[in-house]
């Protein structure tokens, strides 16, 4: 089953129309939670402000640079929805 883990607003990231993805800072969230209830993978919930509506994202790649983490790409964790585009959270 997929969990809700900790919320972000859609006035928190911005999307980028050239690449087809939604782009924010970690900073800018509470941080990744939970996705799954019997797994490990981690990630958040995308909210609309516009529409209340909601969308778990999971954690799917992570890029390491010479000081660490340089940003997350996330993807929604229900299949069905894979046509939505990918979030990536740059680590500031």
């Amino acid at each position: 089953m997929i969990l809700e883990p900790n919320p972000i607003s859609t006035r928190q990231i911005t999307y980028d129309p050239d690449h087809i993805m939604l782009v924010g800072e970690i900073s800018s969230t509470n941080g990744f939670g939970r996705v799954f209830d019997d797994a490990c993978d981690e990630g958040l919930t995308v909210v609309s402000h516009r529409t209340g509506k909601s969308i778990v994202y999971a954690v799917s790649h992570i890029e390491r640079g010479d000081d660490g983490i340089a940003f997350w790409d996330l993807i929604p964790a229900d299949r069905r929805q894979k046509h939505l585009p990918k979030l990536r959270l740059f680590n500031d």
